[in-house]
């Protein structure tokens, strides 16, 4: 494993409130062969993770952010 610098956006809703979507951004994380990151230990727990995406990510909506119009 290799140490990458490159930061990721991870998308997880927090289980103790599931009414909105969370982003963290971390950096300097492992990475295996496959070019899949290793999050450090016991960043899982109490989340449900949705994606994990290149980079510095801002997420502008989320589901239920919008109104709805008709």
């Amino acid at each position: 494993m290799d140490a990458n610098n490159e930061a990721i956006t991870v998308l997880y809703y927090d289980q103790t409130d599931m009414t909105s979507i969370c982003a963290e951004v971390l950096s300097n994380l492992d990475v295996e062969k496959n070019q899949r990151v290793i999050l450090p230990q016991g960043y899982r727990d109490d989340k449900i993770i949705v994606a994990i995406l290149d980079g510095d990510c801002h997420v502008r909506n989320s589901l239920g952010d919008r109104q709805v119009y008709s």
